[in-house]
């Protein structure tokens, strides 16, 4: 599997604060290892959403979203949880 991130998820981290940027890089460092192993996915909190859509835990209030490409795994937003309702509403 390989991660992809998409431009608007880039054009989102662009304005996170140093300590969750730091934090996201962190969850996504820990994506690759921890996908498609459900037991692993606890301390990650990788959750499903919305199939293919998928949610990553990068704080308490900060989440990533990436959807399911086959073998690929596109980081497509980052934001909190009133954020993540919009983006899900959207699509």
């Amino acid at each position: 599997m390989e991660i992809e991130l998409t431009k608007r998820f880039l054009a989102a981290a662009r304005h996170l604060v140093a300590v969750d940027a730091a934090a996201v890089d962190a969850a996504l460092a820990q994506l690759l290892t921890n996908f498609g192993r459900p037991h692993a996915h606890t301390g990650t909190s990788v959750r499903p959403l919305r199939p293919p859509v998928y949610e990553l835990r990068a704080t308490r209030a900060l989440r990533v979203l990436f959807v399911r490409h086959g073998e690929i795994l596109k980081v497509d937003f980052v934001g909190d949880h009133d954020a993540v309702r919009r983006y899900l509403s959207n699509r």
